[in-house]
């Protein structure tokens, strides 16, 4: 489904805020009430499913210990599909019928975008689990991503954004690889690709390294970025679209490019449904000396330590999806403790300090310039001839300048 136009979408965003009462005070010995919506039916049913089984893990154990000074947590859902208009529907029932305090958002892209204006208007707060940087910096511009510009008030990341995630690994790159000359190819339709090599390049440029290309992935015909790459000489190439696109140039730079290092974003991650340490169909034959990162690697510790409480609640092992949607619930719990009410606008101040709050991935700070993540940590990890292999469960990386 295409995503409607912005006019559409403001229009959308008036009609359900006009539609709804005003929002009335909890009582302050009513449940603390937190709303998530995700894409729990369509084809981005499983990470959103997992999200959740993230979330509900964390609310059950808080309430199991007593909820927050005596009040039980409420978690209320709400199915968006891949809809935005119904990510938008979403939101608002559960800001402006149901009283929450915050909502926890879907991963899925165009939801953070869509609903990031509705949060700040209805002044409820959302932690997001998009990757998208102008969820939180609407002002931000993909092609230079460094001037981050005025932050949304009620908007929030829970894990590293897309310019994150790409940075932390250029400096990865730049720290454990004896490359002269790096490429970047990435989908110029895709404010998400685009943010992510910027990101990369301007990255390795403060760490001294060299970007001898940045090309475009074309649809279809791989013939003019090969040429491209054959012609700047370079020993290391970024990847950074979606899978599908992702896979197609991987393989035919392996081809055109054998010794050529391949380095990609989280759309690497492409495992076999039966099997999550083996490479799926979509990056079979890529081969070896090919590294991505993702936000949480399938052999993360906190699997491991949240393995049998998830086991013993939903009958399963838990998955990486669901380490994000269990950290979001625990930032909102952190902020209405810190609060000592589950007033939203509150709620919001809080969150907006919180430092040091115990994560599954380690302590968690909020950065106030851009309301994500003060240095996150993000995995890196590699494909050895069909499996995929956990090189760096959290690497940690700060901003450094070249000498």
């Amino acid at each position: 489904m295409q995503c409607p136009t912005r006019a559409a979408l403001c229009l959308l965003v008036l009609c359900a805020l006009a539609s709804c009462a005003a929002p009335q005070p909890l009582r302050e010995t009513s449940p603390v009430r937190i709303g998530l919506f995700a894409d729990l039916s369509s084809t981005g049913a499983r990470e959103g499913n997992d999200a959740l089984k993230g979330a509900e893990l964390r609310v059950a154990e808080a309430n199991e210990s007593g909820g927050i000074g005596g009040r039980p947590i409420e978690l209320l859902v709400r199915d968006m599909k891949q809809s935005a208009p119904e990510a938008i529907k979403a939101f608002t029932q559960l800001a402006q019928e149901e009283g929450v305090c915050a909502v926890i958002g879907s991963a899925i892209a165009t939801s953070g975008l869509t609903v990031s204006p509705v949060a700040d208007l209805s002044k409820v707060p959302l932690i997001s689990l998009s990757v998208d940087d102008r969820v939180t910096n609407p002002d931000l511009n993909p092609e230079n991503p460094e001037p981050v510009g005025p932050v949304r008030r009620y908007a929030f990341f829970v894990q590293p954004s897309a310019t994150q995630s790409a940075a932390a690994f250029a400096r990865y790159a730049a720290e454990h690889f004896m490359l002269k000359r790096y490429a970047t190819l990435y989908d110029a339709a895709s404010p998400v690709s685009v943010l992510q090599a910027r990101a990369f390049e301007n990255a390795l440029g403060n760490s001294g390294r060299t970007v001898a290309a940045s090309v475009v992935l074309p649809e279809g015909d791989l013939a003019v970025p090969l040429r491209a790459l054959r012609e700047a000489a370079v020993d290391g190439v970024y990847v950074c679209a979606s899978t599908e696109k992702d896979a197609a140039a991987a393989k035919a730079i392996r081809e055109a490019l054998p010794q050529a290092v391949l380095l990609g974003n989280q759309s690497w991650y492409a495992p076999r449904a039966d099997q999550p340490g083996r490479v799926g169909s979509a990056f079979a034959g890529v081969g070896s000396n090919a590294w991505f990162w993702t936000a949480v690697s399938p052999d993360d510790p906190a699997l491991t330590l949240i393995a049998p409480s998830f086991a013993a609640r939903f009958g399963e092992k838990p998955r990486p999806a669901m380490v994000p949607g269990w950290d979001a619930a625990g930032l909102v719990i952190a902020a209405v403790r810190r609060a000592g009410t589950s007033s939203p606008s509150k709620v919001r101040d809080a969150l907006e300090v919180l430092t040091g709050v115990p994560a599954l991935q380690g302590e968690f700070t909020m950065d106030r310039k851009t309301h994500r993540p003060a240095s996150p940590p993000v995995a890196i990890m590699r494909i050895v001839g069909d499996s995929y292999v956990t090189a760096e469960p959290r690497y940690v990386s700060r901003p450094t300048k070249a000498p």
